[in-house]
Order: C-alpha cells, then sequence, then structure tokens
C-alpha cells in the first residue's frame, strides 16, 4: 500500500503560500500598476489553494474504502487501527478542503470584480491577506486530524501484499522453534518484515515459485503461537483473519520443547482452521536426540511429517511438486 503522508499544518501552509509567491513572481507586468497587483494576488490565492486541495483531497483518495474490502484485510485493519476515528478524521480533512475550495473561489471573485479605481490595489491585498488567515486557522484546525491520519497511514503502509486470492502456506508453532529458519529456507528472496500491535516481532512474507507460479509463505510470529486464551480481543481478530487464506499451514515442531504444549497448540489451530491443509516440520533435528525425533513422529503419525535435515530441502521439494493437497490422512500413512 502507498498512501501518501500529509504535511503538518504549518508546513503544508508555508508551502502553499511558497508556490503562490514564486507563481506571482513570474506573473508579467501589466499597463498598469493596478492590474499587475491585481494578476499577481489572483495568482497567489489560485496557486496555494490548489496545492492545499490537491494535496488534502489526494491523501483522502489513497485510503482504501473500509465498505469493500476483502474480509481479510478489514479484519486486519481492525486490529491495527481505529476505522470509526478514521474515518472521523477523514472526514475533518475532507471537510476542510472543501471549504478551502470555497475560500479560493471566492477570493478569486473578489479580486476579478475589483475595477481600477485608486486604492483598489490596497484592496487586492486585503482581500489575499483575509484568503491567508482564514485558510491558516483552518489548517490548525487539522493539527490531530492529520496526526492520526499519518500515523494510520505508517501502520497501512507497512502491511505486506497478501494475495488472498491465491494459494498460500502459513507457519505456525510455538515461539523460538525454528519458524524464520523455515521460512528462509523454502522462500527464494528475503522476507518482508513489518511490525503489527498484535506481534512481537512482526510479520513476515515470503515467495517461492511451483512451475512458474508465485506462492505466498507467511510467517506470523507471536500471533498463532500460544493458545487462544491467552489473547486479547485484537489478537483473536488477527488470528481469525487468517482463517480466509486458503493454503497449507506448516505447523513447526521442535522436539527440545515441551511436546504437551506444542500439541495442544496445534489441535487448537486444527480446529481453528478446520478447512486447512497442515503439515508437521520437525526443526533443530541436528541438535536433538533420536528419541525426542521419534517422540514428534508419534505424536503427530497422523500427518505428513517432514525432517529438517540439511537446509530442509526435501520441504522445499515436497511443496514444489505439490498442486494442493499436501498433508496425508491416517490411510495414506
Amino acid at each position: 500500500m502507498n498512501i501518501p503522508f500529509i504535511e503538518q499544518p504549518k508546513v503544508l501552509l508555508d508551502a502553499a503560500l511558497s508556490r503562490g509567491r514564486k507563481g506571482a513572481a513570474g506573473y508579467a507586468q501589466q499597463k498598469t500598476h493596478f492590474y499587475t497587483v491585481k494578476g499577481k494576488e489572483l495568482t497567489k490565492i489560485d496557486i496555494s489553494g490548489e496545492y492545499l486541495e490537491e494535496k488534502l483531497f489526494k491523501a483522502v483518495s489513497k485510503f482504501p474504502s473500509f465498505d469493500t474490502l476483502e474480509p481479510f484485510y478489514k479484519d486486519l485493519y481492525e486490529c491495527i487501527i481505529d476505522i470509526n476515528e478514521l474515518r472521523k478524521n477523514l472526514s475533518s480533512i475532507t471537510s476542510v478542503a472543501r471549504i478551502i475550495k470555497n475560500q479560493r473561489r471566492e477570493g478569486l471573485v473578489k479580486l476579478k470584480e475589483l475595477k481600477y479605481v485608486h486604492g483598489n490595489e490596497k484592496k487586492a491585498f486585503e482581500i489575499t491577506k483575509a484568503y491567508v488567515g482564514r485558510i491558516a486557522s483552518l489548517l490548525k484546525g487539522l493539527k490531530e486530524p492529520i496526526a492520526y491520519f499519518n500515523e494510520s497511514a505508517r501502520k497501512l503502509n507497512e502491511l505486506p501484499s497478501i494475495k488472498t486470492n491465491e494459494e498460500c502456506i502459513i507457519i505456525a508453532g510455538f515461539p523460538n522453534v525454528g519458524k524464520s529458519t523455515l521460512l528462509s529456507k523454502i522462500t527464494e528472496s528475503k522476507p518482508e518484515i513489518a511490525a503489527y500491535p498484535f506481534t512481537t516481532k512482526g510479520l513476515n512474507v515470503g515467495v517461492f515459485h511451483r512451475r512458474f507460479m508465485p506462492i505466498q509463505v507467511i510467517d506470523t510470529p507471536g500471533l498463532l503461537d500460544r493458545p487462544l486464551h491467552e489473547r486479547n480481543k485484537i489478537e483473536l481478530k488477527a488470528v481469525t483473519a487468517f482463517q480466509y487464506l486458503e493454503g497449507t499451514i506448516l505447523f513447526a515442531v521442535d522436539p527440545l520443547d515441551d511436546m504437551i504444549k506444542q500439541k495442544g497448540l496445534f489441535d487448537e489451530l486444527k480446529k481453528l482452521f478446520s478447512k486447512h491443509k497442515f503439515m508437521i516440520v520437525v526443526t533443530k533435528t541436528d541438535i536433538s536426540p533420536a528419541d525426542k525425533v521419534e517422540e514428534v513422529q508419534k505424536v503427530f503419525d497422523s500427518y505428513e511429517i517432514i525432517l529438517e535435515g540439511n537446509g530442509l530441502n526435501n520441504l522445499k521439494e515436497r511443496l514444489m511438486i505439490r498442486e494442493k493437497k499436501v498433508s496425508v490422512s491416517p490411510a495414506e500413512n
């Protein structure tokens, strides 16, 4: 996502007036001093007002329409920002942009109606001064809405692009079981990382290609790594969002960690993501005793199990040749 930021009111006003003055400086001299002054003041108001309108309207228009969002993104956005509060601030910014547009129009009309009469040069300056004072006051009132806008834009801009209509692979498991290593081994590019309020380390997205088709691989540290009853409402909402994605869940198991707790988390995810396929990946096999690895195989004997081995090449090869089915039923084992 690429939502533009809005400068703070003073910076925005200074930039607009600077452009207006620059435009006025290039305005050609007329036959009389009055018409030169009038033309310069018209230029100042026109250019500065147009700049502010474009900045504010464009920024607001770049925000996604929350009413038409896909369910996955709608749930994620609601975890990251307060949508109702953002709507209020977007409305405030839009309203001010419209008022500035009207102020610009009124200022231009007043200047154009000025006749060639002695002393009207002063009136031209007064019209511009009144216009500047009005828009300065309007922009000052946008200090908090602009701050909220920019913070919301920053959070949404950091959200990695996840294609909800394409197959994906979601990596889950306890903290420190080797999920990041798993992600880096099976993807072909450096994962995209972004931090969110509901995660401690970020949301990581990588890609690998199966028969020239890109397959998304998503690691969710801090999100799918502990029981649901330990989560707050925002975290639960984020977990729910991932139910909308189709594909496979790679559940990473560390033979050296508590097997009962890992199996408990797996069972919770299995119920929650009932439409997803599951594959078990045993990590840290190079440093784990054989009996610990065998224990994992016994606990998860109803699912296809991949041993990490040397560089997870076996896992990547299996992912490469699969179309949709990546889990193995008990009958197939």
